[in-house]
């Protein structure tokens, strides 16, 4: 017996019009569409489960959600949301759509902005204790501490300042606003914030422009990113469909 796993993408308001954009799922997948309380959901079916997903299908998945972004408005949904049929997951969908349709109202009309705020080359983190002698690295170690605890708490500051004045540079220009510090990738791996701006789709030219005119930030580098479906701006419990509530 053939087993199929359904994999879902996106969620939208049902009474909307509609066209499935001309794009294959994961797999080369065909995309449907089911309708549920006011809601549609997207998405295909696959010929088994996927393990843990590599780039290309992650970039098969997020391709197919940010072609539907560019055409609707959307409640995105993150990697792994995967039923044993169409009909489990519109009893899943169906579970919270009161929930769903209040998110896409908040989202009508809208799109995310990002902003990377990185370090200039050369600032450094804290040093590798493995090169000291055993009977040293124990100081080391609470040296690197100590540096580490310094630099968690002057990127602090220094995020609380990124974010006012990224409030004052693009007022007006956005509807919500938010930030979080990262790291970038790789063996000297820096502390890096990320400011996202949820922005009228209207507004994405402006928001450019005002990026434009905007100086780096004490001495850093910055990188504008987007227009980006929402992620940021959905609550985790949105993007990931509860499979719980569709036993009943």
């Amino acid at each position: 017996m053939k087993v199929e796993t359904v994999l879902a993408y996106a969620v939208l308001e049902a009474g909307r019009p509609f066209r499935l954009p001309a794009i294959r799922g994961l797999g080369d997948a065909e995309l449907e569409t089911r309708e549920v309380r006011g809601l549609r959901v997207v998405y295909s079916r696959l010929a088994s489960q996927p393990a843990t997903p590599n780039l290309e299908q992650l970039r098969a998945f997020y391709e197919v959600i940010e072609q539907l972004h560019a055409r609707y408005d959307i409640l995105p949904l993150r990697w792994g949301q995967l039923f044993p049929d169409p009909q489990t997951l519109a009893r899943a969908i169906a579970a919270d759509a009161d929930l769903y349709l209040k998110r896409l109202a908040r989202l009508a009309g809208a799109t995310e902005m990002g902003i990377r705020f990185l370090p200039e080359n050369g600032q450094s983190t804290p040093e590798d204790t493995s090169r000291y002698p055993p009977h040293s690295r124990g100081r080391a170690f609470l040296e690197q501490r100590r540096a580490r605890y310094g630099m968690d708490a002057d990127g602090q500051a220094r995020q609380r300042r990124i974010e006012e004045t990224c409030r004052a540079s693009f007022a007006g220009l956005f509807q919500e606003i938010k930030g979080e510090m990262a790291h970038t990738p790789g063996a000297d791996s820096q502390a890096m914030i990320r400011v996202y701006f949820l922005i009228s789709r209207t507004l994405v030219e402006r928001f450019r422009q005002t990026y434009t005119d905007l100086r780096p930030f004490e001495g850093g580098r910055m990188l504008l990113t987007g227009p980006w479906p929402p992620f940021n701006f959905v609550a985790d419990d949105m993007t990931e469909i509860n499979a719980n509530e569709s036993s009943g």
